[in-house]
């Protein structure tokens, strides 16, 4: 009797293409996929520090060259963008002049959250702020303009606080309005005064390393330990706040 393997051959090419394409499969969702994920993240991050840049210099434009309304629309992917009125934002910054309280401001903030890792980006008082959630550590990716010539002995301080009638959070696309509520011009002329600066810091939002390094090596203040800075020598210390609120996201 002759038996017909011509069949067999067939079912057991069959078999072994199946095979070989499961592996496929499961090779590139063990390795690929966590490889795309990960570079979609870096993509989103990447987007949002583009776009609180952006978000900064429609700030700036409010304060500095008397736009009296900004509007930008921005792509949120994977996170979220928040709005956190100055009343409900505890980090402030303390400014003293030969020792007299000037004046306490506090802040505010839009800060994007990431869905898909642990990174938080932060505009806070004019500046970019990057951390990692959780871990300590932080750094500039934009700075505020505070500033201090030495010829004149002059030093400007900014402060850009973030007010907003409701809480905002937004994924997807958003367009935030803003306008400048309000500017109040504190001028202290005294010869020779000492200034200190205090970042009351959150410990859960800790930005003091980069304010640290922004206020020491750009704007030449010392550390007085912790996260007090000073710097002598001022004639004239000039304090300008302005009050931006964001109408909506």
């Amino acid at each position: 009797m002759k038996v017909n393997e011509e069949a067999v051959s067939e079912a057991v090419g069959f078999i072994l293409i199946l095979g070989i394409v499961i592996t496929g499969i499961g090779l590139v969702t063990l390795y690929g996929y966590p490889v795309l994920i990960k570079e979609q993240s870096s993509t989103d991050i990447k987007n949002m520090e583009r776009a609180m840049i952006v978000l900064q210099n429609d700030q700036k434009s409010l304060c500095f060259k008397n736009v009296p309304y900004k509007e930008s629309s921005l792509q949120v992917t994977g996170g979220t963008l928040e709005v956190i009125n100055a009343s409900d934002y505890p980090v402030s910054i303390e400014i003293l002049a030969n020792g007299v309280p000037v004046g306490e401001y506090f802040l505010g903030a839009m800060i994007f959250h990431s869905d898909r890792g642990s990174e938080v980006i932060t505009l806070e008082n004019g500046a970019v702020v990057t951390r990692q959630e959780g871990t300590a550590g932080s750094a500039m990716l934009a700075e505020p303009r505070w500033f201090y010539d030495n010829s004149t002995g002059t030093f400007v301080a900014y402060i850009m606080k973030i007010v907003t009638d409701k809480p905002m959070a937004r994924s997807g696309m958003a367009t935030v309005r803003m306008n400048l509520a309000n500017t109040t011009v504190i001028p202290v002329s005294s010869p020779d005064t000492t200034v200190l600066v205090t970042y009351n810091n959150d410990p859960s939002r800790d930005h003091s390393t980069a304010w640290r390094n922004y206020l020491t090596s750009n704007v030449g203040m010392q550390n007085a330990g912790g996260d007090t800075y000073t710097l002598s020598g001022v004639d004239k210390l000039v304090i300008k706040e302005y009050t931006i609120q964001i109408l909506g996201i």
